[in-house]
């Protein structure tokens, strides 16, 4: 097992009823104005949005509305959050939403402090020095971004989704009720899962040691979990104990745990590429995921022999690299995501262009072995 540093600041509140605790937990991370950012309204027909507020109200906070985020997060929505939690001088950023609210709001929590251009940290121009504290709570599983420093935005103009991480956008404490998900639809369910999923099978399949049992034991016990649990809370959006385990693995997967020992840091190439996807196609990450992963792997299954008999073996007990991809994409299937480039209605004469557009996030994110030529070859593999 290699050195490693594991630090997670993140305090987790989790189990049901644990959106009554909020205010006081916002007033503990000293909030007594915060902005409170928030999707496109579902959490109004859930009766989430006024739960949240009544807790705010019983502890004396005020509040000021960021509304309308993305399931892809972009940046001009992100610089109107910004110059609002200036000028309304807010002192904390209540997230209540899933990966992309809870992103969106790292940004802003990063920009409210800042001289420059939120972007320019993105294109790491500048550099993170202080932020508003962040209080999350969470209404759908995938991005993990409910305890980790990292986010993605999408630069519309660019056709650009980065990401980038700092110490400073830990969340402070995240709420995870798992009630709150019974109403996450099937598709959300699943693109949410691959995502989670994601984390930890590229980390799996990159790390450089393959003689570390306790990080690969964590990693194969959350994969199959993941694998087992989906259906479930697809078939019966109310199961407690499926949408329970899917929460917290989902914010196990990108919390920093797997690569302890293996990896001096996460290596997410299916990322770089995938996120050409959604920056052209504004596709569900989990579901552009879903088309990158076993092509990846189908490329790679000569390189990667060890790493896919593993996890043919232990997250899907069959035997075989070759059986090891096909099982994966059988479960894609069953789960509904799609595992091809024209099921997205993505034409195969845009490859050249999007292996370009993930090419520079690779290079953006120092995997340089990752060419426009090799991408290119992964993307064909999807078609």
């Amino acid at each position: 097992m290699q050195p490693f540093v594991f630090w997670n600041p993140t305090e987790v509140v989790f189990g049901k009823n644990g959106v009554k605790k909020l205010g006081k937990l916002v007033k503990k991370y000293g909030g007594s104005k915060v902005l409170l950012v928030y999707g496109k309204g579902s959490i109004k027909k859930t009766g989430l949005y006024q739960q949240v507020l009544d807790s705010l109200k019983e502890a004396g906070i005020e509040w000021v509305e960021h509304s309308g985020v993305k399931p892809n997060p972009v940046l001009s929505h992100t610089r109107e959050g910004v110059e609002k939690a200036k000028r309304e001088k807010v002192d904390l950023v209540l997230a209540v939403g899933g990966g992309s609210v809870i992103d969106e709001s790292k940004a802003i929590a990063a920009g409210a402090l800042a001289d420059c251009d939120v972007w320019e940290f993105f294109e790491f121009t500048q550099t993170i020095k202080a932020a508003l504290p962040i209080v999350t709570v969470l209404t759908i599983c995938g991005t993990g971004s409910e305890m980790n420093a990292g986010l993605v935005i999408t630069n519309e103009e660019k056709k650009a989704k980065y990401g980038f991480r700092s110490p400073y956008l830990f969340p402070k404490v995240s709420v995870l009720d798992p009630t709150i998900t019974f109403s996450v639809p099937k598709d959300q369910t699943a693109y949410g899962a691959v995502d989670a999923f994601s984390h930890v099978f590229e980390v799996y399949m990159n790390r450089e040691d393959l003689n570390s049992p306790i990080p690969e034991g964590i990693m194969e016990t959350l994969m199959r979990t993941i694998v087992e649990r989906t259906p479930q809370a697809q078939e019966n959006p109310e199961d407690y104990t499926a949408r329970a385990d899917l929460m917290w693995a989902s914010s196990l997967a990108l919390s920093g745990l797997t690569w302890c020992g293996v990896s001096a840091a996460p290596m997410l190439p299916c990322h770089a590429i995938e996120h050409a996807l959604s920056a052209f196609y504004d596709i569900a990450h989990g579901a552009g995921l879903a088309i990158v992963m076993p092509a990846w792997m189908r490329l790679m299954k000569d390189e990667k022999a060890e790493e896919i008999k593993r996890f043919a073996s232990r997250v899907f007990g069959v035997e075989g690299v070759d059986e090891g991809i096909e099982a994966f994409e059988r479960w894609l299937k069953r789960v509904e995501c799609p595992v091809r480039l024209s099921e997205a209605s993505i034409p195969e004469s845009d490859i050249p262009a999007l292996a370009e557009n993930g090419n520079r996030l690779a290079f953006h994110w120092g995997y340089k072995e990752y060419t426009k030529e090799l991408i290119e070859k992964i993307l064909r593999l999807a078609v």
